[in-house]
């Protein structure tokens, strides 16, 4: 489930690259005042929302028409901002600023068994790999050991796709612990994998982004964007799939990182 505002620019401006923490803020004003919500805020237990950029990208004139997307598999979650929206149609993410013009309510479904699609990332995906996951795949864990990467490294193409793959699907599982449906075995309770095509969507595949998780805290992190292919094996695989639209993937996926898109999707001939 999603919701999609439609934003008219009041004001010329640059677009924002690090619009990460901002735009994480002005969401968080809208739950700020429901207990079921506030309560997580800065806390490692994720309320369970991602979001797009504002697009389309590049610079802003006043009267643009931009949009903005957030996603999540709590549908009161969703209701609540709606609400907010409603009442408060102001819409500041730093320099850039917009009134909310209209509010939609969207569910992309990736299809019954038997579809085929495809799901893009309309955000960098962030993934960074402990020590635990970086040794189970017997990464070189020296940069964790001198202190130069924290506690955790990002993933490279050098890595090789299994850990990043791995990495989506145990922090979709979480999400699926948290906010899922218990009828359902999780992703990570499955063999088979999520998707059966993998595409990087820029040519250098990782890229630097600057970062604030909070105010007075700057970092620069990598990211990588993918086109997924996909063809639905059984309503579990749909379930994840949809999971995945509604929570996104990767890390950090409150603060605007793995937010995806469902770009194409055939529905099964009657005869297969």
């Amino acid at each position: 489930m999603r919701i999609e505002l439609a934003l008219d620019a009041v004001a010329d401006a640059a677009y924002d690259r690090s619009y990460f923490h901002k735009a994480r803020g002005r969401i968080w004003r809208g739950l700020e005042n429901d207990d079921t919500f506030s309560e997580t805020h800065d806390s490692n237990h994720g309320v369970g929302f991602s979001y797009s950029n504002i697009f389309p990208w590049g610079q802003i004139e006043e009267g643009d028409r931009r949009y903005f997307r957030i996603a999540s598999p709590r549908r009161g979650l969703l209701d609540t901002l709606i609400a907010h929206f409603g009442r408060e149609r102001a819409f500041e993410i730093g320099q850039m600023r917009f009134t909310i013009d209209d509010i939609t309510g969207h569910a992309p479904d990736v299809g019954e068994a038997g579809s085929t699609g495809v799901l893009e990332t309309g955000t960098g995906v962030h993934c960074a790999l402990g020590r635990q996951l970086a040794e189970e795949y017997n990464l070189d864990t020296s940069k964790i050991d001198a202190g130069e990467s924290e506690t955790e490294l990002f993933w490279r193409p050098k890595h090789g796709m299994e850990p990043l793959q791995d990495a989506i699907r145990r922090s979709l599982q979480q999400t699926h612990e948290l906010y899922g449906d218990d009828y359902y075995d999780g992703p990570g309770e499955v063999d088979e994998p999520l998707f059966d095509r993998i595409e990087p969507i820029k040519d250098d595949v990782v890229y630097p982004v600057r970062f604030q998780p909070a105010t007075a805290v700057d970092r620069t992190v990598l990211l990588s964007k993918w086109r997924f292919g996909y063809r639905v094996r059984d309503e579990t695989h749909r379930y994840h799939l949809n999971l995945a639209l509604d929570s996104g993937i990767g890390q950090r996926r409150e603060h605007g990182f793995g937010f995806l898109n469902l770009t194409d999707k055939t529905l099964p001939r009657a005869s297969d």
